[in-house]
């Protein structure tokens, strides 16, 4: 009779390694937790990546829509008479103005209108009007401008037009460099 080998029992949940030709490098097993580790570096990487270009594209944009616009002698013109006169922002206006202006005609101007409006206790109200301008040169030009006021005193608005002159130049974008009264 013949002899019977009694059955190995089986092992579960390992799988016998396989044997290899000589000289051959068996693959490497990549335990189980290493794979979630590299998907979620990898997730992260693009992530900080897409930030920071979002950032980058926030940061130009901002700086695109603050910019103060004086991109011609007329927008230089009527943003300085903005913050002069209808804000009262100095440091605004300043960012129209160029390197050695000559506008004590303007700062008396606003000075008047306050020292009215402190006296009667009432606000003037301005509008800038219409404004034409002449390139004189290609660095300076000149612009004049219609400023209305119209105050109130003791129920009568009194109202008056005012005709003014600035003067341009083109220093790293369109500043005022000088103003005078025409009428």
């Amino acid at each position: 009779m013949e002899q019977t080998r009694p059955a190995t029992p089986v092992r579960r949940g390992r799988v016998p390694r396989q044997r290899t030709a000589p000289g051959v490098v068996p693959p490497t097993a990549v335990p189980p937790g290493r794979r979630l580790r590299l998907a979620l570096v990898l997730a992260a990487g693009v992530t900080v990546l897409l930030c920071l270009g979002g950032a980058g594209v926030a940061f130009v944009l901002y700086a695109n829509v603050t910019a103060p616009d004086r991109g011609t002698p007329e927008s230089a013109v009527l943003n300085f008479l903005d913050a002069h006169l209808l804000q009262r922002d100095d440091a605004l206006a300043g960012q129209y103005v160029c390197a050695r202006p000559s506008l004590d005609a303007i700062d008396d101007y606003r000075s008047a209108i306050v020292e009215w409006e402190r006296r009667r206790n009432a606000p003037a109200v301005m509008s800038i009007g219409q404004i034409t301008t002449d390139l004189t040169t290609e660095d300076a030009a000149t612009s004049v401008v219609t400023i209305e006021r119209r105050m109130g005193s003791g129920g009568i608005i009194n109202r008056s037009i005012d005709r003014w002159r600035f003067g341009t130049v083109d220093e790293d974008g369109w500043r005022v460099c000088a103003a005078e009264r025409l009428d």
